[in-house]
């Protein structure tokens, strides 16, 4: 399944955290694919902010409509002590971000 074009399909519901411009002609690139699980990176065309979304497809490949299931939608918006607390434990990684989000990372190691 192609998930940018259904993502392109909502992208205009959402506006940039920075600019507060709709996301609708954002560019969105893919940077990992497990199974129903996705991860993209979303750029602002105004401010060129970029984020990444993790998301997951509910209904998968199996022909029927795909429904997104919004990553998140029940928690409370991520604060600067969560940034903090991320780079924190983050300050002594190097790598890329698809292997940091990679579900095996640091298992048996």
């Amino acid at each position: 399944m192609d998930i940018i074009p259904l993502l392109r399909q909502h992208a205009g519901d959402y506006r940039c955290p920075i600019c507060r411009r709709s996301l609708a002609d954002c560019r969105m690139r893919q940077l990992a694919r497990r199974g129903s699980q996705y991860t993209i990176e979303v750029t602002c065309r105004k401010c060129t902010l970029a984020f990444v979304v993790a998301l997951e497809v509910q209904g998968g490949d199996t022909g029927e409509a795909a429904s997104v299931a919004r990553a998140g939608e029940d928690l409370p918006p991520i604060t600067t002590d969560d940034l903090l607390e991320v780079h924190r434990a983050l300050v002594g990684y190097h790598g890329s971000l698809t292997a940091l989000l990679e579900p095996d990372r640091g298992r048996d190691s």
